[in-house]
């Protein structure tokens, strides 16, 4: 009877946490000073406490259990011999818990202020500023990687390990906020498994563990590195992610990771001028040395040899699961940033706009 007084319970806690998320949808500012500012740290804190003393990420072996046990409990349910309508109720409220610890210790950052308000960047571009600031990138990404090889032919090479990478950007991190406690990156236990997802890296929204794919080439890996510490911190939305891994690593003292910055925002911003105006974009990147050519190449060659039938169906879930979490664009939040780098170039005056 207690045991059905529970799952009733947490059945009846699914339409108050919808009530209550679309108010929070409407009142960000309210997320913002009193959860993600106030509250968030001190829960990342505890989940810092306990699980960065491990060099393994436990939420990689909880996700292992659970998809091993939980299947197997849903079949107990069935044969049983259960009404299907106390089937369905054990089902639903096991998921309705699953979703109130996913809100309360991390989800609920998904409703708080857009970074662009809180540091004042105005994110709107025209034409000309995109193919203006993608000028700029080209210019600049040229420079740093001539300086890196005296040589405009060669690829870029990394010769620091995986954990040297991790520390100089959590040593360097870019926060945008007061936030005390350290980040930290676990290199995950399924990087082989994500190989064929098509993910370089996740945060453990229930351990807040960031984890990254420890086979993806180290231009991957260094952006990818710093766009899950800002999702560790509270950020939640992609495109702010991708922002913060940008001046994370525009902003770094090594060159190297400069260059990994460079290189990203010049491809979100390239892919976006693209779709507006194919022969502009095109005509920019026959302007980039043949070297970081082939440093893009490297990317792409080693996410083509996992391609699979099941990939796009995984980002289709993917997508639906940012949508549902206020993300409209879903997977094309990512691209989001690009409005974000163009404002904060424009904001600190880095070049000279000039409108036809």
């Amino acid at each position: 009877m207690k045991s059905k007084k529970i799952h009733l319970t947490l059945l009846c806690l699914i339409p108050i946490q919808l009530v209550v998320l679309n108010f929070f949808n409407d009142n960000p500012i309210w997320v913002e000073k009193y959860y993600s500012a106030y509250l968030y740290p001190h829960i990342y804190k505890a989940h810092y406490f306990f699980f960065e003393r491990f060099s393994y990420p436990i939420g990689d072996l909880l996700y292992g259990i659970g998809i091993i046990f939980i299947p197997i409990l849903f079949l107990k349910l069935f044969k049983k011999k259960l009404s299907i309508g106390l089937i369905f109720i054990n089902i639903i409220s096991f998921f309705s818990l699953v979703f109130l610890i996913f809100n309360l210790n991390w989800g609920l950052n998904y409703y708080r202020l857009p970074l662009r308000k809180k540091i004042n960047l105005d994110i709107e571009y025209n034409k000309t500023e995109l193919i203006n600031t993608l000028k700029y990138l080209v210019q600049s990404t040229n420079l740093l990687h001539l300086k890196l090889t005296k040589d405009r032919n060669r690829i870029v090479k990394f010769s620091n390990k995986s954990d040297q990478i991790i520390e100089m950007i959590s040593k360097e991190f870019h926060f945008f906020q007061k936030f005390e406690q350290k980040v930290f990156l676990k290199k995950s236990l399924w990087s082989n498994l994500l190989n064929y997802m098509g993910f370089a890296g996740y945060l453990n929204p229930f351990t807040l563990e960031s984890n990254i794919n420890l086979n993806i080439p180290k231009l991957n890996f260094i952006v990818t590195a710093a766009h899950e510490m800002a999702h560790q911190v509270g950020f939640a939305s992609e495109s702010e992610a991708n922002f913060i891994a940008f001046i994370t690593c525009f902003k770094n003292s090594d060159p190297h990771i400069r260059y990994a910055g460079l290189t990203f925002a010049l491809n979100y911003c390239y892919s976006t001028l693209l779709k507006i105006d194919p022969i502009k974009a095109k005509k920019y990147m026959k302007l980039l040395n043949p070297g970081i050519l082939e440093n893009y190449k490297e990317i792409s060659r080693f996410w083509n040899q996992y391609k699979n039938p099941f990939e796009p169906i995984i980002k289709k879930s993917y997508d639906s699961y940012l949508k549902a979490n206020g993300q409209s664009m879903g997977i094309e939040s990512y691209d989001g940033m690009v409005g974000l780098v163009i404002g904060y170039i424009k904001k600190n005056n880095l070049i000279e706009y000039k409108f036809d």
